[in-house]
């Protein structure tokens, strides 16, 4: 086995200096490595940095503001300043800030695996953003029915258009209104979530109206279907670069496609492990980590040995050429199946039993028990009547012959709570 992992990094220098600096900066860092008995003023070095505690959303959720950001910075009324909340999927909502800069510098660093759809954004005279996907995932009220276009115009220049906080119980009145607004604005590029767009683009076909064609597309928040990603292929075309991104609210952009579509993480703006959950070790190839990240030059709000929560595949390295780590997303560890025979399934593998399925518009498979799943689906227009049966065969083939799979053909799918509509569902 190639035992190379992505510690074999040269950025752990820069990583020992963010814990020093969180450590004479951040009163509950401090805290926590006083009482784990670490002291980051020696010499760095890939053990000494091992021996630092972990950190994760609970913790700076609980210690936010005045025991994690850096309390040399005063960021109240700070342009340059972002605070933002994420959606909430994992729980409560996280709250957090960060300097413009760091946002775009991360940004800048994760998008050089794709030199055209970069070139795509770098080459805009403008920079008008369209961003459609759950309403928790932006500052704004885009769900409610009486908000205008200027309520949801971020500083950034991004638009955030109307949406149900329930996807696909979205009003006409709400779809209208974000075509009219699509063609008022003109935005030059989207950031938006797949099953979202996928949605937007099949009303305006339903209209017998064409798609909007941007510069580029950028697809986050949720794990881009196949079938998501085909119907937009089919409705932008080869021309439009179009890419996945994992961004984090709390750290901007962490990774995305190149475009041969294999994920690489960004290690140059920060330090990345992946690491087994069960003995926090480095993963080797082939193997499943969790992505734990230390932010670097971040004086505002650093991160420190940062458990995601997020699985990981180690590849081996993609054929672009690209020096940064491939990956595989595989999803978040609570939305994992576990089928009989010790069948382990993560929501990236489930999405490739389904694939680019034509018969499938949009999915969502749930374990409800332990032998015990639900898959619904909802066909495409022309789909015929058995188009379930040879997905059922595949789910039922790949969770084992004892579990208990029930694939129904439905019309509508709700989304969770937080407003995203995910593909794949764990138990728990």
């Amino acid at each position: 086995m190639d035992t190379a992992t992505v510690r074999d990094t040269p950025t752990i220098g820069a990583a020992w200096r963010e814990a020093r600096y969180a450590f004479e900066n951040a009163p509950a860092y401090r805290r926590l490595l006083a009482e784990a008995g670490v002291d980051p003023s020696g010499p760095a070095g890939e053990a000494a940095f091992r021996e630092l505690p972990f950190t994760d959303k609970e913790f700076y959720r609980s210690n936010y503001p005045a025991g994690v950001v850096a309390r040399a910075q005063v960021p109240a009324n700070d342009k340059h300043v972002l605070k933002s909340h994420s959606s909430g999927t994992g729980g409560e909502r996280l709250t957090t800030v960060a300097y413009t800069f760091d946002l775009a510098r991360r940004m800048s660093a994760t998008t050089s695996v794709f030199p055209a759809l970069r070139a795509a954004l770098l080459g805009l005279g403008s920079q008008r953003i369209a961003r459609y996907a759950a309403p928790n995932c932006s500052d704004v009220e885009c769900a409610a029915p009486n908000s205008t276009m200027e309520s949801r115009l971020l500083r950034d220049g991004t638009l955030v258009l109307p949406v149900g906080h329930d996807l696909l119980a979205t009003s006409e009145a709400q779809v209208a209104q974000a075509m009219d607004e699509i063609g008022s604005y003109r935005p030059d590029w989207f950031y938006t979530d797949a099953t979202h767009f996928a949605f937007l683009i099949r009303q305006y076909l339903a209209r017998g109206q064409s798609p909007p064609r941007p510069a580029a597309v950028i697809l986050t928040y949720t794990l881009a279907t196949q079938v998501a990603r085909r119907q937009i292929r089919d409705a932008l075309g080869v021309e439009v670069p179009i890419a996945e991104v994992v961004s984090m609210s709390e750290l901007g952009w962490v990774a995305m496609d190149c475009p041969l579509g294999r994920l690489h993480l960004n290690n140059s703006a920060f330090h990345i492990e992946l690491l087994d959950r069960v003995g926090l070790t480095p993963v080797s190839r082939g193997q499943i980590g969790e992505l734990v990240i230390t932010s670097l030059g971040d004086r505002l709000l650093p991160h420190v040995r940062y458990r995601t929560g997020d699985l990981y595949r180690l590849m081996t390295p993609c054929p672009c050429g690209h020096p940064a780590p491939t990956v595989r997303h595989e999803g978040r560890a609570v939305h994992f199946l576990y089928g009989q025979d010790s069948r382990t399934v993560s929501p990236k593998q489930f999405d490739d039993i389904v694939g680019a399925d034509p018969h499938v518009i949009a999915y969502r498979m749930q374990q409800v028990s332990d032998r015990r799943f639900r898959l619904k689906f909802i066909a495409a227009p022309a789909a015929p009547a058995d188009a379930g049966d040879a997905l059922a065969a595949r789910v039922r083939a790949a969770l084992g012959a004892r579990s208990l799979v029930d694939v129904q053909r439905v019309d509508y799918i709700p989304s969770e709570r937080s407003g995203k509509f995910l593909s794949c569902v764990g138990s728990c």
